[in-house]
């Protein structure tokens, strides 16, 4: 029986900061023909199922992660880099017919990112998941990449089975809006960022009637607004944050660790302002440093902070 099992993307990210970056208020780029030097880098696995769980497996619960990779260098690192967190592999599926996705991550010198993203066929299906199998007391869902018949799938499985669903949307299951509605209502937490939350309520942030529209898809409902903090909603309670006071060395990851924090803390059985607590303690803690995962706290860490 895990903990929780971080379901969706597992990628190798490539991040790389570099003085020659031209940078403005709209982009980050290099001149054509150019040649720099990289001033900091790092090669780790990424996507939102591999940062969760490692957030997980770092705040003391036994996850596992379930994704398809592909079959190649790349694929055998990913599951190494997951071995050495203490986190469960025999989910992960190897596609035999694709390589394994990629980000290279450029990093502005405020922390901003560009990221470029090589997708190969490795989207989630059915055929890819021993259901029997899952026993666990939560799902972490991350983006699956459109397929909402999955996430049907696995909402009627965890339903049947006692298991508690976190959901945190891609931009794919977003644009089926009309379709994703109607799931929410199952989910015991969802996860959104500002921009994702005003896609799902088709209005503004600024709308009076923002707020109590995203109360109507979930009982939980947690929105981050990036150096602005974040706010969970659920019947008329309602609790905010401000960021942590530091100095952004690079977003990437920002989001993963907030909610997957927020989740252990909930797994914890801590009240609602704690959740929020650990989500912002891991998110700051993550931005301060190069990478999605560098900075994921430990429960020592995290409890003591």
């Amino acid at each position: 029986m895990f903990d929780v099992i971080s379901i969706g993307a597992a990628t190798a990210d490539i991040f790389l900061k570099s003085k020659n970056l031209l940078e403005s208020s709209r982009y980050l780029s290099l001149k054509r023909s150019s040649k720099g030097e990289v001033s900091d880098s790092l090669i780790c696995s990424g996507g939102g199922a591999t940062n969760s769980a490692t957030t997980f497996s770092r705040l003391g619960l036994k996850s596992a992660v379930l994704s398809l990779i592909g079959s190649d260098p790349l694929s055998e690192y990913i599951k190494n880099d997951l071995l050495k967190e203490k986190i469960d592999t025999q989910f992960l599926v190897n596609n035999k017919k694709d390589n394994t996705d990629f980000s290279v991550i450029l990093v502005a010198s405020d922390g901003i990112r560009s990221i470029l993203t090589n997708r190969g066929s490795t989207r989630l299906e059915s055929s890819n998941i021993p259901m029997t199998k899952l026993k666990t007391k939560w799902f972490y869902i991350t983006s699956l990449e459109g397929n909402l018949s999955l996430l049907e799938e696995l909402i009627g499985y965890a339903k049947e089975n006692d298991i508690k669903i976190s959901f945190n949307p891609g931009l794919r299951e977003l644009n089926q809006r009309r379709e994703l509605i109607p799931l929410l209502k199952h989910l015991d937490f969802l996860l959104l960022n500002r921009q994702e939350a005003e896609i799902l309520a088709n209005l503004s942030r600024k709308d009076i009637s923002f707020w109590d529209k995203l109360k109507t898809f979930s009982p939980l409902v947690a929105v981050t607004n990036g150096r602005l903090g974040a706010k969970i909603i659920t019947g008329n309670e309602s609790y905010y944050s401000p960021i942590k006071n530091i100095h952004p060395v690079d977003e990437t990851g920002a989001g993963d660790a907030f909610g997957s924090a927020f989740v252990a803390a909930l797994i914890n059985d801590r009240p609602l302002p704690e959740c929020l607590d650990w989500g912002i303690k891991n998110s700051a803690s993550v931005v301060s440093a190069l990478g999605a995962k560098t900075g994921i706290l430990t429960i020592n860490k995290i409890r003591n902070s």
